[in-house]
């Protein structure tokens, strides 16, 4: 009766433990790619989209767009 148990339990810890981490949070999101955007007066538009996002989709959009008009700073 014992072993069941314990299986149970290591198998418990062992999904726990391989769990994808938590997403950021929309405000992290925000602050890590507008980091991302070259300072450039022409990329300004995007740093400032970025800004007003309300959701995550938003940023993804945005940060799509700024890398087709080459406004992502080159090092990234």
């Amino acid at each position: 009766m014992r072993m069941p148990k314990l299986c149970t339990c290591l198998l418990v810890t062992a999904l726990a433990a391989c769990s994808a981490e938590a997403p950021l949070s929309l405000t992290d999101k925000v602050k890590a790619t507008s980091e991302l955007i070259a300072d450039r007066p022409e990329c300004a538009e995007y740093a400032s989209k970025i800004g007003g996002a309300s959701d995550n989709r938003q940023v993804d959009q945005i940060y799509q767009l700024a890398k087709t008009a080459h406004c992502i700073k080159p090092d990234v």
